[in-house]
C-alpha cells in the first residue's frame, strides 16, 4: 500500500556481475553473471505487485539489467530512466555509462533522465570522496523535488555510490554511517510529511 503521508525511495544494489566478459563497454562496465540473470527475475517477482511511480537506474549495464528485471515482470512495461549521475564511484574518469540507444537493446521503454548539474555534457566527478557527496546531494535534491508524499521510486545503483545516497538522504555525512549491502539488496528510506526520516528497511 502506498503512504500517503511520505515519499518513499527504494535503493537497490545490482544483481551479481563479472568484468571478463566486458565487450564493446569500458572496463568499469561490467555484465552480469549467470546467477546475476537470475537474481534480476526473482527481484522482478518480489517488486511485482508493489505500486512504484518511478524507476531510476545508472547508466552501468549492471545496474540497467538489474532494473529491467523489475520492469520486465509488469504487464504494464513502465519507464525506465537511465541517470548516469548514479553510476558507480571511481569509474574510469570520462566515461558516463552506456547511452540510452545502446541500452534499449535490452529493455525499449526507456530514456535518459535530464542533466542534475545543468551542463550540455555530462561532467561530473565519481573518483573524489566530496565528488561523490555533491554527486549524492544533487541525486536526492532532484528525487525530492519531482516527486512528492504518496509516491514510491525505485532507484537502481551500485554499492559504493549507495554508501553515498543513502546516508544523504538519511541527513548523515557518508561514512561515518555504513552499510553492507549485498546484491540486489532492497534498503528503503520514507521521508514523511511531519520532516522526519525513516529508514524502513536495511538491505532486505
Amino acid at each position: 500500500m502506498k503512504n500517503t503521508d511520505s515519499l518513499e525511495i527504494i535503493f537497490i544494489r545490482h544483481a551479481e556481475t563479472q568484468y571478463d566478459n566486458i565487450g564493446d563497454r569500458d572496463p568499469s562496465d561490467g555484465e552480469l553473471t549467470a546467477k546475476g540473470e537470475l537474481q534480476c527475475t526473482e527481484l522482478g517477482e518480489k517488486l511485482r505487485d508493489l505500486h512504484i511511480d518511478a524507476y531510476i537506474t545508472s547508466s552501468l549495464l549492471r545496474s540497467f539489467k538489474t532494473a529491467t528485471g523489475a520492469c520486465k515482470a509488469r504487464q504494464d512495461e513502465p519507464l525506465l530512466e537511465i541517470c548516469p549521475e548514479l553510476i558507480e564511484c571511481g569509474c574510469t574518469p570520462g566515461y558516463y555509462g552506456c547511452s540510452e540507444a545502446y541500452l534499449q537493446r535490452y529493455y525499449k521503454n526507456t530514456k535518459m533522465c535530464e542533466k542534475l548539474f545543468g551542463t550540455d555534457a555530462y561532467e561530473f566527478g565519481c573518483e573524489a570522496f566530496e565528488d561523490n557527496v555533491v554527486r549524492a546531494e544533487k541525486v536526492i535534491s532532484y528525487i525530492k523535488n519531482r516527486f512528492t508524499f504518496g509516491e514510491r521510486v525505485a532507484v537502481f545503483s551500485h554499492h559504493g555510490f549507495l554508501e553515498y545516497l543513502i546516508p544523504t538522504a538519511l541527513g548523515v555525512r557518508p561514512h561515518e554511517f555504513r552499510f553492507a549491502l549485498d546484491n540486489i539488496s532492497v534498503t528503503v528510506v520514507d521521508f514523511c510529511r511531519d520532516g522526519n526520516t525513516v529508514l524502513r528497511w536495511v538491505n532486505k
